[in-house]
């Protein structure tokens, strides 16, 4: 057995299902977490950076959607880019994460070196760019996984990856909530945040330069633009409608919780602690998923991942002024909600991409539930039109979400992408 297939035994001493081997699992994970470190910022306290500089809250929902819907929106892009190019021979996946985790550094180091509310278009370019970078890097690492996962393994790599997002997201938004607390935010205040953000991606920089791709039969190397096909098929259209209607809402929701806590009195500490619980939540969504799956079956996690979500979601109806409790509380379930359907769409999503253009495909697929920053800007305006009141939305979310469970006997008829996977190495060192 080659070092990439795995190392576990199944009975009576037979090889058991193929892994993918710990060097990629380690750079995936890594990745993923470096994710996780920008997340906890750009989703929890950049609008109230913005809000301390003072902008106000439609300008903010706008730069942040900017930010953020431009760079996913195109990711189909450097999806083609990573599956026909291969840079020097250095692979088709490689240089590119490393393009993308510098690009983003350099752009966090810009964002502390710019007052949003002096130069708003310079900070709105600047944070493009660096999430821009984070597109990238993101894309190619997707394809690379889809490249060495075995079909087998696909559900543990999901939870591993997205979990090592959340609990990376989730300590650091509590650390900065809590430093934050003591020092203030806003411009000259919290800059030491975003170079410290920009420093946590040299690990992952550091392991991109000396792992290395197969240098022959990659699946990139048989790119055919025909895979495109696999996106305009009915179970395919049935993944993409599922990812916009339990994601949509739902991050319309997510973005715009640390405005409704600030409008509910609570301090920055407040906001870190019942962002830490949404984030803890998901990486138990994700540790959940696989091992339901063999119990629930592919019907039963959907239905549950989507009743769950919209059960949590309109549930924060109920959260009153200073109640910090109830909405740690619910932040935590519907992370849990939303940590179990990110690992299940992602999951579908790889069975589902074509090997002649993993990135490509696997990209378009997540595309779906990255053009969800679109959920934030409506929720703002919808907030502007109620007057600032927040329950009517949360109802209104989690009923989007209800046309969701029509798609249960589709998706639970997807049928799983054919593995060629298992009998080639997946990982070297240079």
């Amino acid at each position: 057995m080659s070092e990439g297939e795995g190392d576990g035994d199944g009975p009576e001493g037979r090889p058991g299902p193929p892994h993918v081997g710990r060097p990629h699992l380690i750079l995936f994970a890594l990745i993923y977490a470096l994710q996780g470190v920008v997340f906890a910022y750009v989703i929890n306290f950049n609008q109230l950076y913005m809000k301390a500089a003072g902008l106000g809250e439609t300008t903010i929902n706008d730069v942040q959607t900017f930010a953020i819907i431009l760079p996913f929106a195109l990711k189909f892009l450097f999806g083609p880019i990573s599956d026909r190019f291969n840079p020097l021979g250095l692979g088709h996946r490689r240089p590119f994460i490393g393009l993308g985790i510098g690009m983003q550094s350099l752009g966090l180091i810009g964002l502390a070196l710019i007052n949003p509310g002096q130069h708003v278009g310079g900070f709105a370019t600047v944070a493009l760019i660096t999430v821009l970078g984070l597109a990238i890097y993101d894309t190619c690492c997707d394809g690379l996984i889809v490249d060495v996962t075995p079909e087998a393994d696909r559900p543990r790599v999901q939870s591993i990856v997205m979990v090592a997002r959340f609990v990376a997201a989730t300590v650091l938004t509590f650390a900065f909530g809590h430093f934050l607390a003591e020092t203030g935010i806003g411009p000259g205040k919290s800059g030491w945040i975003l170079y410290t953000c920009a420093a946590l991606g040299l690990p992952p920089l550091a392991l991109t330069l000396v792992i290395r791709e197969r240098r022959e039969g990659h699946p990139a190397d048989q790119f055919d633009w025909h895979a495109l096909k696999v996106l305009i098929r009915p179970r395919g259209l049935a993944l993409i409608a599922f990812g916009l209607l339990y994601a949509l809402p739902g991050w319309g929701v997510e973005i715009n919780l640390p405005l409704f806590y600030a409008s509910s009195g609570f301090d920055e500490s407040a906001v870190g602690l019942c962002g830490a619980a949404r984030l803890s939540g998901r990486a138990v969504g994700a540790i959940l998923l696989p091992l339901a799956t063999p119990i629930l079956g592919r019907t039963g996690t959907i239905v549950l991942g989507v009743v769950g979500l919209i059960g949590s979601t309109m549930a924060h109806a109920v959260i009153t002024t200073g109640d910090v409790a109830t909405a740690a509380a619910l932040g935590f379930l519907f992370g849990v909600a939303n940590g179990w359907n990110d690992v299940l769409f992602a999951t579908l999503a790889m069975g589902a991409a074509d090997p002649r253009l993993a990135a490509s495909t696997f990209a378009l697929f997540m595309a779906v539930t990255n053009l969800n920053i679109l959920g934030g800007s409506l929720f703002g305006r919808g907030l502007v039109a109620l007057g600032g009141s927040y329950p009517p939305l949360f109802l209104l979310a989690g009923l989007m979400m209800v046309p969701a469970l029509l798609l249960v006997g589709p998706l639970a008829r997807l049928a799983p992408r054919a593995s060629d996977a298992k009998d080639r190495p997946d990982e070297f060192l240079a």
